[in-house]
Parts: C-alpha cells; sequence; structure tokens
C-alpha cells in the first residue's frame, strides 16, 4: 500500500520561496471536518472544483434526495449550481433541509415538496460525485 503525505501549507510557501519554484501543488490546504456540508461546497464552488469520481445511489438518504432535486433541475449538484446561478444559498424548507427551489438553465423554476420525492424505484438514478 502506498501512502502519500500531504504537506501543510507552510511547507509548501517555504519550498516555493527557498527553490523559487513550485515542486507540489499547494493553494489552499481545507480541513473540512469542521466545515458545514454547504461550507464546503461554497469553498468548492469558489474554487471551480470539478468531481474526481462517481457512483450511483444505493439506498435513500437525505443527500440522495437533495441531489435527486439538483438532477431533474440539470444540475450535477449544489456546487454546479452555485457555480451557473452565482448563488450563495440554495432554498431549503426549514423543517426537511430539503431544496425548495431550483432555477434551471433554461430560466424555468422547479419547485419541490416538503417531503420526500425520490421514490425507490429512482434512487439507484441518482449519481452521487466525490471530490
Amino acid at each position: 500500500m502506498v501512502t502519500q503525505e500531504v504537506p501543510d501549507l507552510s511547507t509548501c510557501l517555504e519550498e516555493k520561496h527557498s527553490l523559487g519554484e513550485s515542486r507540489t501543488s499547494c493553494k489552499e490546504v481545507l480541513n473540512t471536518n469542521d466545515m458545514k456540508k454547504s461550507e464546503v461546497s461554497e469553498v468548492m464552488s469558489k474554487a471551480g472544483m470539478k468531481p474526481k469520481s462517481m457512483h450511483r445511489a444505493k439506498i435513500w438518504s437525505d443527500d440522495v434526495e437533495n441531489l435527486y432535486r439538483f438532477q431533474q433541475a440539470g444540475y450535477r449538484d449544489e456546487v454546479e449550481y452555485k457555480q451557473v446561478k452565482q448563488v450563495d444559498e440554495v432554498e431549503c424548507w426549514p423543517e426537511t433541509g430539503f431544496v425548495k427551489k431550483l432555477q434551471r438553465r433554461d430560466n424555468t423554476f422547479y419547485y419541490y415538496n416538503r417531503q420526500r420525492e425520490c421514490e425507490d424505484k429512482d434512487v439507484h438514478k441518482v449519481k452521487v460525485y466525490v471530490y
């Protein structure tokens, strides 16, 4: 098993200044464990990150429900929606946390109910992207 240690920001800056060039790409070091999901997606959308891999959902969850809603409206996920529409927050239902309203690329609005809309037969169609 090969392990690779991720250098911290100060090490990268020292390397860059001492060598006159950067051997490692250290634009930003993010600690996503201390952030909320919305903060992580906000940072990713500002950084213009693209997904590294994709897999299909196997069981329903709150996250799968929201991904289903974004993908119905024509977006990969919340990150892509925020990049394309240049919005800071997505409108959500306060009771459930599910997405309430999305604007498609052709400026048509999709309005969603408070309760679950992704049926069990549609769960396997939802794509889950890994960043």
